[in-house]
């Protein structure tokens, strides 16, 4: 099974990116998720990366890299993408 490794994680006013070792760019719009789209640039920037995704702690909310990537059509569901810390 071929690993996706993260190397970046960034935030604008609108979506959340995911860059992968190799330069692949996942993005989700805020507007997918309620909490995300009511949340300030505050709350949206207060972020921590786990081994499998993203999570806003004052949002309680979570994205998984699997996820991103595979939405994106960047990988299968069948890839193992992480966060190597």
């Amino acid at each position: 099974m071929e690993r996706l490794i993260i190397k970046k994680v960034w935030v604008d006013s609108d979506f959340v990116f995911a860059e992968s070792e190799d330069g692949a760019c996942a993005k989700y719009a805020f507007s997918q998720w309620k909490r995300l789209a009511d949340a300030t640039d505050e709350q949206r920037r207060d972020f921590y990366l786990s081994y499998f995704g993203i999570h806003w702690p004052s949002l309680d909310e979570d994205l998984s890299f699997e996820g991103m990537f595979r939405d994106n059509q960047l990988c299968d569901s069948t890839q193992t993408v992480v966060y190597p810390y």
